[in-house]
């Protein structure tokens, strides 16, 4: 994760810029393990307007920018309050995330542990077909099936596209995913 750092009006001190890394040292703690990516960025932009410090936070997190900006008569203050608020926001935006994938992704994973008896049973005949699975098939978003195939630590996961209405297969390769969309 990156901090790229912006004064207009003033110059910037080191002192003020440690103050602003330690503070947002609490920021990264709220992002857990998504701080560590290295597409997220969190933009600190300084303005001073008159006698007023302005500090605007911005990031993009789940699909979303959440801004926080804060206006006070000292730098100082204006880093604590935006801190305390941005990192309240990434809480919120986490919980809210958190609350709505989990339900989803749990129930997929419970569907896909329940097998269905397979329409087609092996015999001995069948030597390049070793086991015979039937499981349902998910009606998801693309993050869920993302989501979904991580759970349960699959190559590929095959479902049905909410979005779309289409019958999709993830898969990953090489640490990236790719994306097959049937026709009917």
């Amino acid at each position: 994760m990156e901090v790229r750092t912006f004064a207009r009006g003033f110059e910037l001190s080191d002192a003020m810029r440690s103050y602003l890394d330690e503070k947002l040292e609490k920021v990264k703690r709220a992002l857990g393990n998504l701080a560590e990516r290295d597409d997220l960025n969190i933009e600190a932009r300084f303005d001073k307007d008159g006698p007023f410090y302005a500090l605007r936070l911005q990031t993009y997190l789940n699909g979303k920018d959440i801004v926080v900006q804060e206006k006070a008569n000292d730098v100082y203050g204006t880093i604590d309050m935006a801190c305390d608020n941005f990192e309240k926001s990434i809480k919120r935006e986490r919980e809210y995330y958190k609350s709505y994938h989990k339900s989803s992704v749990r129930s997929a994973a419970e569907v896909m542990a329940e097998e269905l008896s397979p329409k087609h049973i092996i015999g001995e005949e069948d030597d390049k077909i070793d086991i015979a699975k039937r499981v349902f098939l998910a009606n998801v978003t693309l993050e869920e099936a993302i989501e979904q195939m991580e759970v349960m630590d699959h190559t590929f996961f095959v479902f049905r596209n909410m979005d779309t209405g289409e019958l999709n297969m993830i898969y990953k390769k090489n640490g990236k995913y790719g994306l097959i969309e049937f026709q009917e």
